[in-house]
C-alpha cells in the first residue's frame, strides 16, 4: 500500500516541508521533487499546515483541479451550522473551505488571509453565500444565460467585446473581481478609458456592458447588489461622429471613382441608405427582393459560418434599395460585397480601412477622428431631418430603437415600404444634390 503524503523534516529555520513528485512533461521535469516550506518548527503545525499547501503544489502542476468559487459556496454552506452552535471554529471552516492554511505572521501571530479566504470567514459569520463573490468567468457565464433568455445566444462579437472590457477592468487593479467593483472604482477605470484617448461614445458603451455584467450577477444572485445601478455616463451630442458638410459631400461625390466599383457601390449605399457598414458588408444576393415593384434590401441575422446578428431587435428591417444605384451581381448564395469578408463578429472593419484609405487622400478630406464612415449614417439622418421625415418613420428607416414605448407601437405591421421608399428617396435627392 503507498505511503501516504505527510510533511517531513530539514535542517534550518523552517524545518517541515511539503514534498511532491514532479510529473514527467513539466518546465521542471529535470528535478525530482517540488519542495515547499511549512513555515513551522512545530510538528502539529506542520501536519495542519501541510494539507493546504500540498493540495497547492497538485493545483500548480495541474494534477488537481483548483476549487471554483460554486464548490467554494456550497463547502461554505456545509459548515454554516457547525460554527453557528461553536462545534467548530471560523478559522477552521475557513481553512477547510479554501483548502490551505490561513498565513499567519510568526513574529505578531497576525493573521493574514486571502480575499477569497476574507470572503469565505464572511459568508461563514453571515450564512450568505454571496459574500463569496464571483470571478469575471463566472459573471460573463451569468450575462450569457440572462441575454440568451432576453435576446437569444449573443454573437461571438458581442461575447468579445464583453471579455475585452474584462480585461481592461482587471488592468485597473490586479486581483479586481466583480464583488470589488465600485462606482469609484469604474470612474477611475472610466478615466483611464478617457486618458487612452477613447471616444466618449465608446466608453459608454463599454460601461453599459460593464453594468450589464453586474447586473447579470445580481440578478442571479452571485452579488448582494449591484454596485453600478446607479451610475450613469453622459455623452455630448456629436462628440464622436459629425455628419459631413455639404463641401465635403461635394468632394466625395466628385471623387468617388478612385475606389473600384464594388467599393463605390457599397459607400454609395451607405450615404443613400444610412445603413450601419456592417449591415451593408453582410449581405447577400437572396437578401435582395422585388416586393410589389419596389427593389428591397432585408437586414436580418446570418447563421451558419458567419453567425452575424442585427444591433438591436430595431435594427432588423427592410429598406428600398435607392434608385439609379446599381445592384451587385451575385447568386442567393453570393455576398453582395465579396471583399468584405467576416471576421471577429465583423462584416465592415477591412472595408472600413480600405475605403477611407484611398478616398480620404484622394478627395482631401481633413483627418478628423469624427469624420468616418459610420459619419454617413449621422448624415443621413440630417438629411432625414431636413426633409422633416417624422420621426418614426426616420427610426424604421435607420433601425434606431424606439425614441418612446407607447402602447400603439407594438401594434400592426409597421410603415408599407411605400412610404419607406418615399422618405428614404426624399433624403438620397437631397445628398444626391451635393454632387
Amino acid at each position: 500500500m503507498p505511503t501516504q503524503p505527510g510533511p517531513y523534516r530539514r535542517p534550518g529555520k523552517n524545518g517541515w516541508y511539503a514534498r511532491l513528485a514532479v510529473p514527467d512533461g513539466t518546465k521542471r521535469s529535470g528535478y525530482r521533487y517540488c519542495v515547499r516550506s511549512l513555515r513551522t518548527e512545530d510538528a502539529a503545525e506542520a501536519r495542519r499546515r501541510f494539507p493546504g499547501v500540498y493540495a497547492s503544489l497538485q493545483e500548480e502542476f495541474g494534477l488537481i483541479e483548483p476549487r471554483t468559487r460554486k464548490q467554494l459556496r456550497e463547502t461554505a454552506e456545509e459548515w454554516f451550522e457547525s460554527v453557528a452552535e461553536g462545534v467548530s471554529s471560523i478559522l477552521e471552516a475557513v481553512e477547510e473551505v479554501s483548502g490551505e492554511e490561513v498565513e499567519q505572521d510568526s513574529r505578531t501571530g497576525e493573521y493574514k488571509p486571502t480575499t477569497v479566504q476574507r470572503q469565505i470567514e464572511a459568508a461563514v459569520r453571515r450564512q450568505d453565500t454571496r459574500e463569496i463573490g464571483p470571478t469575471w468567468e463566472e459573471a460573463i457565464e451569468a450575462w450569457k444565460q440572462r441575454r440568451l433568455r432576453a435576446k437569444g445566444e449573443p454573437s461571438p462579437s458581442s461575447v468579445r467585446s464583453m471579455e475585452l472590457v474584462v480585461k481592461e477592468i482587471k488592468n485597473l487593479k490586479r486581483g479586481l473581481e466583480p464583488a470589488q467593483l465600485t462606482e469609484e472604482k469604474a470612474w477611475e477605470w472610466i478615466r483611464s478609458q478617457e486618458s487612452l484617448g477613447k471616444r466618449p461614445t465608446t466608453v459608454r458603451t463599454k460601461l453599459s456592458m460593464l453594468r450589464a455584467l453586474t447586473k447579470a450577477c445580481f440578478k442571479v444572485k452571485l452579488l448582494k447588489q449591484d454596485p453600478l445601478s446607479e451610475i450613469e455616463y453622459e455623452v455630448a451630442p456629436g462628440n464622436s461622429y459629425r455628419s459631413p458638410t455639404p463641401d465635403e459631400y461635394r468632394r466625395i461625390w466628385a471623387n468617388l471613382d478612385c475606389l473600384d466599383p464594388d467599393d463605390k457601390t457599397l459607400f454609395s449605399l451607405l450615404m443613400l441608405t444610412g445603413m450601419r457598414l456592417d449591415e451593408a458588408a453582410s449581405r447577400f444576393g437572396g437578401h435582395i427582393q422585388s416586393n410589389g415593384g419596389v427593389v428591397t434590401l432585408e437586414i436580418n441575422e446570418l447563421k451558419g459560418e458567419s453567425p452575424w446578428k442585427p444591433k438591436t431587435k430595431a435594427s432588423a428591417r427592410i429598406l428600398a434599395w435607392p434608385e439609379n444605384l446599381e445592384i451587385p451581381a451575385a447568386s442567393a448564395s453570393q455576398q453582395l460585397f465579396q471583399k468584405c469578408r467576416y471576421r471577429n463578429g465583423k462584416f465592415g472593419k477591412t472595408a472600413s480601412q480600405r475605403i477611407k484609405q484611398k478616398l480620404w487622400k484622394t478627395a482631401g478630406l481633413p483627418i478628423d477622428p469624427t469624420l468616418t464612415i459610420h459619419s454617413l449614417r449621422a448624415g443621413y439622418i440630417d438629411a432625414l431631418r431636413a426633409v422633416q421625415c417624422p420621426l418614426e418613420i426616420e427610426e424604421a428607416i435607420v433601425g434606431h430603437a424606439k425614441a418612446q414605448s407607447n402602447v400603439h407601437r407594438g401594434y400592426g405591421n409597421g410603415y408599407p415600404i411605400e412610404v419607406l421608399k418615399e422618405w428614404s428617396g426624399k433624403a438620397a435627392r437631397l445628398l444626391l444634390s451635393y454632387a
